[in-house]
């Protein structure tokens, strides 16, 4: 929203505000993924051991997320990734209901959680706050998997051994119990 070119939504006969969509894409970039796996993925290389550090990217991983920025930037419309990210910080399931329990308790299929040790767009304490208020709301069939991955949120795109494995049990179990 700090992109010029954004005019407060009213772009579209305008200047595409992507130098906006780039940034929003470098942050939430680095969101994705996790700190052990940038470490193990860039740790500190540079893009050129001889060069000195100039205010341009010295680092590896630093071109990398230029470029996420970059690819992502024409590709979204701003305005939807805007209204798509305040109907997520403003939805609350709880909402209108005494507790998180009691708002579940119309949740009666079987129900898989999975949480990642590394999301932290989604961290694993809030998942585990799901699948414990699931089972108190009165569903008997909750099934929480923690995964320990590198891959922090993205998880669910690039570890699929886990995710898949994760999915797979859940299914096996729930379908020869007849549900």
């Amino acid at each position: 929203m700090v992109d010029p070119n954004w005019n407060k939504g009213h772009y579209y006969d305008g200047k595409y505000p992507k130098m906006g969509m780039k940034l929003a894409r470098e942050l939430a970039t680095m969101g994705y993924r996790s700190g052990p796996e940038w470490d193990l993925r860039f740790a500190r290389k540079r893009i050129d051991e001889g060069k000195s550090p100039t205010l341009c990217p010295t680092f590896i991983i630093e071109s990398y997320i230029e470029y996420q920025g970059e690819q992502f930037s024409t590709k979204f419309d701003p305005n939807s990734l805007l209204y798509i990210s305040k109907a997520m910080d403003i939805f609350d399931i709880a909402e209108g209901y005494n507790s998180l329990e009691e708002a579940l308790e119309r949740v009666v299929c079987p129900s898989m959680v999975i949480g990642v040790k590394t999301d932290i767009l989604f961290p694993i304490i809030q998942q585990r706050e799901l699948a414990t208020s699931l089972t108190k709301s009165g569903n008997s069939h909750v099934t929480f998997y923690e995964i320990d991955s590198l891959y922090g949120h993205d998880t669910f795109l690039l570890d699929l051994n886990n995710i898949g494995a994760a999915v797979k049990g859940f299914l096996e179990t729930k379908m020869s119990n007849g549900h």
